[in-house]
């Protein structure tokens, strides 16, 4: 019998959600200060090996620093392997509002990590109603009109339930809707998320009685909207048909001017060999994020065109009192990014049935609890009737 086979069954129904979760802690914990260390040995071998400042190539790997660097690191991992064994392999979700506010976080962050690394509490896609349980099977049988909502980085559903929020999707069920929200792993590639979100839209959305479909996507939702609808066309989805309309609501669909600058000073250190290995700590933040630089959508990096058969709407906020845009728009992501409005017309997003819409005094979060934009999608949402 393997030691994984004989310590589950025994180990893991007397552990509570509470003692799995310090567990899981403490194996990333664990996980990260082997990386450290083996970036720290990095730094010491190349200190040692003294190449000229300007020789890039001259960083050193970590077997070339003394031996007890690699006892340290071999020891880090180890310990999180016994974690590992002990956690098992189920999800875990933190109970309280606060557990559930930083495990959203911690996988826009680092999520990608979480499962690199096998730690379960790296979030799941799944379907779930506004207190955050999962919908079943079925879930928009004879609806109208089936209305997902997918949040952005370092969020989840809990951030959607806003009271103008709450009052639009009373609206939307009085009307005969069925409403769901996507809960994510916002830190993973958003290829990655775009693939596994057509999958399972197909699972929900391919029988031929299910309702038409809205997808409403808040920053990178609207990302993964995209990505999902052009891993539909690539494989011939069935869902892909169901699309009747997709709004965006403050996505950078020309990417985020922050993460292009943060990823610039991270460039930096790597110009000599001596900084190179903390290259390593600025590219902790997850490969979402680094995704959001250009609005990266799929593997190839080309600029996926809206879904043509498909309703869009883009929505753009900026802080300034004005009809003009501010430049840096809503604090992260600029109007014309927004808007999809590239200077190269060649790039700009289009498509037959394009609505785009600005609103002014409003930064990016604001947006999900502010009546104008609940007014806005009502409005366009009308004008298809």
């Amino acid at each position: 019998m393997s030691s994984k086979s004989a310590v589950v069954p025994i180990v893991n129904p007397a552990l509570t959600n509470l003692a799995r979760q310090g567990l899981a802690l403490a194996h990333m914990t664990l996980q990260g200060a082997g990386e450290l260390t083996s970036l720290v040995a990095e730094t010491h071998a190349t200190i040692a090996a003294g190449p000229l400042p300007w020789n890039r190539d001259g960083t050193q790997p970590a077997h070339r620093a003394p031996f007890p660097y690699r006892l340290v690191t071999q020891s880090f991992l180890y310990l999180a392997k016994l974690a590992q064994g002990l956690l098992g392999q189920a999800s875990i979700v933190p109970a309280s509002p606060q557990g559930q506010l930083f495990h959203s976080i911690l996988n826009g962050v680092c999520g990608d990590k979480l499962e690199t690394w096998a730690n379960p509490l790296a979030q799941s896609m799944m379907l779930c109603d506004e207190q955050g349980q999962p919908l079943p099977a079925g879930w928009a049988a004879n609806s109208g009109e089936a209305v997902i909502f997918i949040h952005g980085l370092c969020l989840s559903e809990r951030e959607w339930q806003t009271e103008a929020h709450t009052a639009f999707v009373t609206g939307l069920r009085s009307e005969g809707h069925a409403v769901a929200w996507l809960r994510y792993n916002s830190g993973r590639p958003i290829p990655e998320n775009g693939q596994s979100l057509s999958e399972l839209l197909e699972r929900h959305f391919a029988d031929s009685k299910a309702p038409r479909l809205t997808l409403i996507g808040h920053s990178m939702g609207g990302l993964l909207i995209r990505s999902a609808s052009h891993h539909a066309s690539l494989g011939g989805a069935v869902w892909l048909g169901k699309l009747h309309q997709a709004a965006y609501l403050a996505s950078p669909h020309l990417g985020a001017p922050l993460e292009r600058m943060g990823n610039a000073l991270n460039n930096t250190l790597g110009l000599t060999p001596y900084s190179k290995p903390f290259m390593r700590l600025g590219n902790i933040r997850s490969q979402g994020i680094r995704d959001l630089r250009h609005g990266r959508l799929h593997s190839d990096d080309l600029n996926a065109p809206l879904h043509p058969a498909t309703r869009h709407f883009l929505l753009a906020v900026h802080m300034g009192t004005g009809p003009e845009g501010h430049w840096m728009g809503d604090g992260l992501v600029p109007v014309r990014s927004a808007l999809g409005q590239h200077l190269d017309a060649s790039r700009a997003l289009s498509g037959p049935d394009v609505t785009r819409r600005e609103l002014a005094e409003l930064n990016h979060m604001a947006l999900l609890r502010d009546t104008r934009v609940y007014a806005e999608l009502q409005d366009w949402m009308v004008a298809a009737r």
